[in-house]
């Protein structure tokens, strides 16, 4: 090699690497100087594309629930955002292929891979001519995604792309996992202080109660005053007596029963996140339990508030009902969150359902499970939303909102070793479902 191509050999290799070192520092600054992690991730993922002369470009996330990958961010066509939210079991496709493996794959003709999933992209109009596809893993090589660019503008992809890639594709997992944490240790501040205020929160609902307890004898002898007056009284007064206390007298009693149930609910809440915050492990107490007069009970507490907001409440059985081992706790405030959220978000007119199904035959999760699913005619939400909701992001679509139901029904299906799994279309309305195993599942 003359002294010529070796300068011109050399003068590549150092095209190359500013390259890579102008990628880097601007993915750095975007990851670092950015607040929202979204738009960080997104527009890093469209640096990572313009490194490598990429038209499109999308990353996945794993949902541990389902142990799926998940479109959370995509930049391409404008129809190529139809992809947001939707996922793909981790074991198929490249995107499959390089989670599981945890090594950077470049395939410059994807129609000789049988690992290509076409119809993902040709659902959206986009048809993928070549790609890279590396691994977003954590610092301590766990995987939690990948990153894909695709359809390089000249040519094809190289080492040279992947290295740019790998490069990216680590920074980016980096802040991703940095943001869990961030996630971590705000949760463990709001639970700090709600432990500081468990006492005071008790002390203030405790007197509940005591007036509750007062207010049902006094609500007894006023309608046995009624009904003396009933008795004595013109036909005319009676009538019109009975009919104006009608309402009162036929669901005072429930009502009573709801608060102080409620207002023992918040107690032990309280309790249990005192005592985590002391040090004292929470864990579930499974045992075998009639998993229907629990669910029951919730429909029955949340049914007056479904009234009120002009809502059908109803709740239905599939198979036949069975011992289930079941935390009692953990599995009523989850069914009550899944319906206390619906309730809300579900206009006047409109209907919540709770299905609880039973399937004896079969593997978990598509048998041996009960199913418990919530189904409502609301506003629905996107698929990321729903996608976050799932891997047990505290995620709310209401105003001032926090997302802890949904965190708590997500941990209670974790502490069953269960599936959490959901649907929305916006405006049509949502299902979220818990499958929990019929016998006890050892590990994850």
């Amino acid at each position: 090699m003359g002294n010529s191509d070796a300068a011109a050999a050399a003068a590549g290799i150092l095209e190359v690497r500013n390259r890579q070192i102008a990628a880097v520092h601007e993915v750095t600054q975007v990851l670092f100087t950015k607040l929202a992690l979204d738009d960080r991730i997104r527009d890093a993922l469209r640096l990572a594309m313009a490194a490598v002369g990429a038209t499109a470009g999308s990353i996945y996330l794993h949902r541990e629930a389902d142990d799926a990958l998940v479109f959370e961010y995509v930049v391409g066509p404008a129809d190529s955002a139809g992809l947001l939210g939707q996922a793909l079991p981790s074991s198929e496709g490249i995107a499959g292929k390089v989670f599981r493996s945890g090594a950077t794959v470049i395939e410059n003709d994807v129609r000789q891979s049988p690992q290509h999933r076409h119809d993902i992209g040709e659902a959206v109009g986009f048809v993928t001519r070549n790609m890279v596809t590396a691994p977003l893993k954590t610092l301590d090589g766990d995987p939690v995604g990948v990153m894909q660019v695709l359809n390089k503008e000249d040519g094809d992809f190289g080492a040279d792309d992947v290295e740019v890639l790998e490069i990216v594709a680590a920074i980016a997992a980096t802040a991703i996992e940095n943001a869990g944490l961030q996630r971590e240790a705000q949760v463990a501040a709001v639970a700090r202080a709600v432990g500081d205020l468990s006492h005071d929160i008790k002390n203030k609902v405790a007197p509940i109660s005591m007036v509750v307890d007062l207010l049902r004898p006094d609500l007894d002898s006023m309608f046995a005053a009624i009904d003396r007056l009933c008795a004595d009284g013109p036909d005319a007064m009676a009538a019109s007596l009975r009919n104006a206390t009608s309402v009162v007298r036929s669901e005072y009693e429930e009502h009573c029963d709801i608060v102080k149930e409620q207002v023992a609910a918040v107690q032990e809440h309280t309790k249990r996140i005192a005592d985590v915050l002391k040090g004292i492990a929470t864990e579930p107490q499974i045992e075998p339990v009639e998993a229907q007069p629990l669910i029951d009970e919730q429909v029955r507490r949340l049914e007056p508030v479904a009234r009120a907001n002009g809502i059908e409440l109803s709740s239905h059985v599939e198979g036949v009902p069975c011992l289930v081992p079941l935390d009692q706790f953990f599995l009523a405030s989850a069914v009550y969150n899944l319906i206390n959220n619906a309730i809300p978000e579900t206009p006047p007119g409109g209907s919540v359902i709770v299905t609880t199904r039973y399937v004896a035959e079969g593997e978990f999760p598509n048998g041996n499970c009960l199913e418990i699913r919530v189904t409502d005619t609301g506003r629905g939400m996107p698929g990321h939303v729903l996608d976050r909701i799932l891997r047990g992001d505290a995620t709310s679509t209401k105003p001032g909102g926090t997302g802890l139901g949904t965190k708590i029904v997500y941990n209670a299906v974790r502490a069953h070793r269960g599936v959490f799994v959901g649907k929305s279309e916006v405006g049509r309305g949502t299902t979220f479902a818990m499958i929990l195993p019929l016998t006890t599942r050892i590990g994850g």
